[in-house]
């Protein structure tokens, strides 16, 4: 074979390898992407403790009629506590803004003002929820 195609081959090859794996790393960051936020939404978890519950335990059907209302109970719960930890967090992040601007210049105000989050960028899409969810999260100033 000759030397220059010879080379035209390697990079042929390269270039085929570079397009799996890029589109390798695509794919993969999609479905962990997917699974992630199919695991962070609370509609989800009931379910998946359920299958996971009958698929491993295996109880009788009174049984796991019996174990749903606590589970039913416990989810509810974890709701709860999750809507109030993001609240929590929230009002924390703008708290801290409010005291941040108040000990800058106008100059440092002005860059700041361009890096801090704006209320209407913060989407709640990806943890499922609604802004209704959540109350009044930032603080009046």
């Amino acid at each position: 074979m000759k030397p220059l195609r010879s080379w035209k081959a390697w990079v042929c090859l390269l270039g085929i390898l570079g397009a799996a794996t890029l589109s390798g790393g695509v794919v993969g960051h999609r479905m962990a992407r997917r699974h992630l936020e199919a695991r962070n939404d609370p509609t989800t978890w009931n379910e998946h403790v359920t299958r996971e519950f009958e698929r491993i335990v295996r109880p009788s059907a009174e049984q796991g009629a019996r174990i749903q209302v606590h589970l039913d109970r416990a989810v509810d719960e974890l709701k709860a506590i999750r809507l109030d930890t993001i609240a929590r967090s929230t009002q924390a992040i703008w708290r801290l803004i409010a005291e941040v601007e108040r000990e800058l210049t106008p100059e440092q105000l002005q860059a700041f003002e361009a890096m801090k989050p704006k209320p209407s960028e913060v989407t709640l899409e990806v943890l499922h929820l609604s802004p209704d969810d959540l109350g009044p999260a930032r603080p009046s100033r």
